[in-house]
């Protein structure tokens, strides 16, 4: 319908079927075809001979304006199509997410012939953005289990240490011990990025197994605060290796406690996530520090361990 109106919007502009044809592209005869074919679904004649020409009949010509009109929305909305194929497609990923990661994701995306926009975000704020349509895709924090990319956490300090952690290790020294432990009441301070229920409480209820003290795991309220208190006080950050690579620190792993950020990538658009998946799971993945999920079982609280002859047990 469209493409005959077209032709038949040319011939009213241009006098002949000819150079109409010629104005569109096409050859006389489809040209011809397509005028054949909106008279049939009209019921009357567009065209009449006069002489060696072929002009509009008067039927054809009361068809034009409206002709017009349909050939004039068709542009718009060609150009309203390619409008939104250009339009980027916005993601809201961790605020730990670094500058250089998430432009190589960028590019791995116009590779693939998409625009991405990343928007640095909390992890609440990210997902009440995806429910709300305020970005179009989401990197969601989910427990590892359900995970698309798993992620390990563990301590980091401003001291190179090369021993894993165990969290009885933190238990304050009571006044006169012989017990000497370098973390021995240290804090392990949580930034926001962590402070969700499938990392925080089971943190929390490991430290409690293993004697430590309420506030030596304190929630802070964005990561830089969490990191001067790193660097002021020598306490220890819960983070990922990349993440401290990236701060500065020194990181080692847990012992005795498997803890691990999951995440998955969520949207009102299912259309939207697997296009973002399949073009730049990779580069997602760098941008996490983060492993195919998922890789940790979830964790039990450690035990309390028997205090020995060098290390006494916490009071009650």
């Amino acid at each position: 319908m469209i493409a005959a109106c077209r032709v038949l919007v040319a011939i009213e502009e241009r006098g002949t079927v000819t150079r109409a044809a010629a104005a569109l592209d096409v050859a006389q005869s489809v040209a011809s075809r397509r005028i054949l074919a909106l008279e049939q679904h009209f019921g009357g004649p567009l065209l009449e001979r006069t002489g060696r020409r072929a002009v509009l009949t008067p039927f054809g010509r009361d068809l034009v304006p409206s002709a017009r009109r349909l050939v004039r929305l068709a542009d718009e909305l060609d150009l309203d199509a390619a409008r939104a194929r250009l339009r980027p497609v916005t993601i809201a990923v961790p605020e730990t997410c670094s500058t250089r990661d998430l432009a190589v994701a960028d590019a791995a995306g116009r590779a693939a012939g998409l625009r991405l926009e990343f928007r640095r975000l909390p992890p609440l704020r990210r997902t009440e953005l995806a429910e709300t349509l305020g970005v179009r895709v989401a990197i969601a924090d989910v427990p590892p289990a359900e995970a698309l990319w798993v992620v390990e956490l563990g301590a980091a300090s401003r001291r190179p240490l090369h021993r894993a952690l165990r969290l009885e290790g933190l238990r304050a020294v009571r006044s006169g011990s012989t017990r000497r432990d370098e973390d021995a009441g240290s804090r392990l301070r949580i930034c926001p990025e962590d402070d969700l229920p499938h990392v925080r409480d089971i943190l929390t209820r490991a430290g409690f197994a293993a004697g430590l003290a309420p506030g030596q795991l304190p929630v802070d309220t964005s990561l830089t605060a969490a990191l001067a208190g790193v660097l002021a006080d020598g306490d220890l950050l819960l983070c990922t290796q990349a993440e401290a690579e990236d701060l500065g620190l020194h990181w080692r792993p847990f012992t005795g406690l498997a803890l691990a950020r999951g995440f998955a990538l969520i949207g009102d658009s299912e259309h939207d996530v697997r296009t973002v998946q399949d073009a730049v799971a990779d580069e997602l993945a760098a941008a996490l520090g983060a492993v195919p999920g998922p890789a940790l079982e979830p964790t039990q609280p450690t035990e309390p361990t028997e205090p020995t002859d060098q290390e006494e047990a916490p009071d009650a």
